[in-house]
């Protein structure tokens, strides 16, 4: 097949895939099959895992997180396995002196955060990017785990508001990925969990992609938490502490 056109088919399946299974509602289902609620009807009306635990509890909220995580990660390692070890598509991706094959599997994880945010089987109302970008930095980078999620903890444990630590979190990973990224340029340097644990060279590449990346969905993250925002300034944002009754539409 011409090069020209498998990238292309490469990238266009990468990005569709990133989408589809980003716009997987976890939260949703788990609430329709067991408890024959949609969080999305109550307190914030999202689908995420937050609005998932005031709904249905705590432990359904986080099993939901760490769901939304996974979902993250799953387009990106199975892309990079893809352009990494066919021989046709790594050899196609070859644009001149520049290698376009984190363009696949970071864009992929990009989508899914998009798919997340605004998923097409649930008309297009989701969550607010917070499961996605933590997935997408501690599933991938030891050092992203320790920044970014040692903020969010932190964070949390300090202050008790979910949407402050999330924020936070997407401030410092972002500034963590360009530390890395301009590090990995100029040294080598891949503080990725396959080359920590293993030493395996051929690990996803943490370079300006990861980066750019990573600020995307961060900027997202926050967007999203516009209205919690201006909760935070006015001193009415809710902690992880507070009791609600439910709020329904």
């Amino acid at each position: 097949m011409n090069p020209v056109v498998l990238s292309i088919i490469v990238i266009a399946a990468a990005y569709l895939a990133g989408y589809l299974i980003g716009a997987i509602p976890n939260g949703v289902l788990i609430g329709k099959i067991f408890f024959k609620k949609d969080p999305r009807d109550y307190y914030s009306h999202n689908s995420g895992g937050t609005n998932s635990g005031r709904v249905f509890g705590k432990k359904i909220g986080i099993l939901v997180t760490i769901l939304d995580m996974i979902k993250t990660i799953i387009p990106i390692y199975a892309f990079w396995a893809i352009v990494t070890f066919i021989p046709d598509v790594d050899k196609a991706l070859q644009w001149g002196a520049y290698d376009a094959k984190p363009l696949v599997y970071w864009g992929a994880g990009l989508f899914c955060a998009i798919g997340h945010c605004w998923p097409i089987y649930i008309g297009f109302k989701g969550g607010k990017a917070v499961s996605t970008f933590m997935g997408f930095n501690t599933m991938i980078s030891w050092i992203e785990f320790v920044c970014a999620g040692g903020t969010y903890l932190a964070v949390l444990g300090k202050k008790r508001i979910v949407s402050l630590a999330s924020i936070s979190a997407a401030i410092v990973g972002s500034i963590t990925a360009w530390t890395v990224a301009i590090i990995a340029v100029s040294t080598g340097w891949n503080p990725h969990w396959l080359t920590f644990m293993f030493g395996f060279e051929k690990a996803i590449y943490l370079g300006i992609e990861f980066a750019v990346v990573n600020t995307i969905v961060g900027v997202l993250l926050v967007a999203r938490h516009h209205q919690n925002i201006a909760r935070l300034k006015a001193g009415t944002e809710n902690t992880i502490d507070d009791k609600h009754e439910p709020v329904g539409k």
